[in-house]
């Protein structure tokens, strides 16, 4: 009678590990003692939950994979297994002190898709896994600005915020794992946001546009591949040079532009020299362009109240102040209608970083120190190459733009 019931046990267990999402490990043989769900990471002894050397049973759902360490930090002898087991070998049995758990499903658009984030390179370190969401720094906790690598399981993107802790403002999108960031992300993502990648084009959100209440109209997105795939990085109205577009610069292969905007695309880092008009949607760069472009300027298409030729005022009436991260008019910029802003991440732009403007005859500017227009203030009524004078150069987190006439 005892037999039947442990059979009828194990077949329930093992029924349900068809439809869960991690593994269940336990103090002692038969699914019995103390017990820890894990999803897929790396876990050392701490992590474990249940003791060290106290392993005796694991529940393993079909697709996933676990592979258990004599030792913490993932050392000594390993044994992987593939399939649940009521009782490890005798070899294993209250032995392993640190493990390491993997899937290996198939990608889809299964409500179980999820990414696994790590400290360190090749998914080594602490890690943790996260499904469709949004996560700010306090959510992601000792793995905010400690993020290194990370898998991806499904149909998914995860768009990474360097500087704002509530993501929102810019952001870089990934739909493919990386076993070790750049420069430029390692170590620095402080928020994030994982989202499914719909159909359509490959946009974000349900409806194939841009998620995150974002103003569609206000961005271009370069893809790493053709047809709106790979790494992705969303750009607004400015000059990208080659330190900017990060890991992107010499990968870019398609180009999404919304009706009022244009890109230049040029073969070197510093946009200067020739360059490529993009005035539409392209699913794949030409051989003189694919994985060739260095730096971008995005600007507004003339008649939808942008700049026209060579950078200067369009015909029309709707002048705007343009900010610049570098000083005589260079690097990052953006530009502005009549409006208060209570942050750079408002407007798309880096926080104290603001180093010269561009103001037309009639408008007033004002610089704040602080966000939500705090701390001290500078009124600009003028065009200004920089601040060597003001003591104001990279000192702005708001600001406020006016037309007095």
């Amino acid at each position: 009678m005892r037999s039947a019931i442990l059979l009828f046990c194990l077949a329930v267990i093992m029924n349900a590990a068809y439809s869960q999402d991690y593994v269940t490990i336990y103090e002692d043989c038969n699914f019995r003692g103390r017990s820890a769900n894990l999803y897929a990471g790396n876990f050392r002894l701490e992590e474990m939950k249940i003791g060290n050397d106290r392993l005796s049973c694991i529940n393993i759902p079909e697709g996933f994979k676990v592979t258990i360490y004599e030792h913490d930090k993932f050392k000594g002898r390993s044994q992987t297994f593939t399939s649940t087991t009521s009782c490890l070998p005798a070899e294993w049995n209250d032995v392993a002190s640190s493990m390491v758990v993997e899937t290996t499903r198939r990608p889809g658009r299964n409500p179980n898709d999820y990414i696994t984030f790590y400290s360190d390179c090749n998914s080594r370190g602490i890690s943790r896994s996260l499904g469709v969401g949004t996560y700010t720094a306090t959510d992601l906790g000792q793995l905010s600005l400690n993020i290194s690598s990370f898998t991806i399981y499904g149909n998914l993107r995860v768009r990474v915020y360097t500087s704002n802790d509530n993501a929102s403002g810019y952001n870089v999108g990934f739909d493919q794992s990386v076993t070790c960031l750049n420069k430029y992300y390692n170590d620095k993502i402080r928020s994030l946001i994982i989202e499914r990648i719909s159909g359509g084009n490959g946009g974000y959100g349900g409806n194939g546009g841009y998620g995150n209440n974002d103003n569609e109209n206000s961005y271009a997105t370069i893809y790493t591949s053709c047809n709106y795939r790979g790494n992705s990085l969303k750009l607004s109205l400015g000059n990208y040079t080659g330190d900017k577009l990060g890991l992107l610069k010499y990968d870019i292969s398609s180009i999404e532009l919304p009706t009022n905007l244009e890109a230049r695309l040029y073969t070197n880092e510093y946009l200067t020299g020739n360059y490529y008009s993009v005035t539409s949607s392209t699913t794949c760069l030409n051989s003189s362009l694919n994985d060739q472009v260095a730096s971008i300027s995005i600007q507004r298409k003339s008649g939808y109240g942008g700049y026209g030729g060579n950078g200067g005022y369009g015909n029309n009436n709707e002048q705007r102040v343009i900010i610049y991260s570098d000083g005589d008019y260079r690097g990052q910029s953006v530009s502005l209608l009549p409006g208060t802003y209570s942050s750079m991440d408002q407007v798309g732009f880096p926080d104290k970083a603001l180093s010269s403007l561009k103001v037309p005859a009639g408008y007033r500017v004002i610089l704040y120190e602080r966000v939500n227009f705090g701390g001290k203030s500078y009124t600009i009524t003028a065009d200004k190459t920089g601040f060597y004078m003001s003591g104001w150069n990279d000192k702005t987190s708001s600001i406020a733009v006016y037309r007095d006439r």
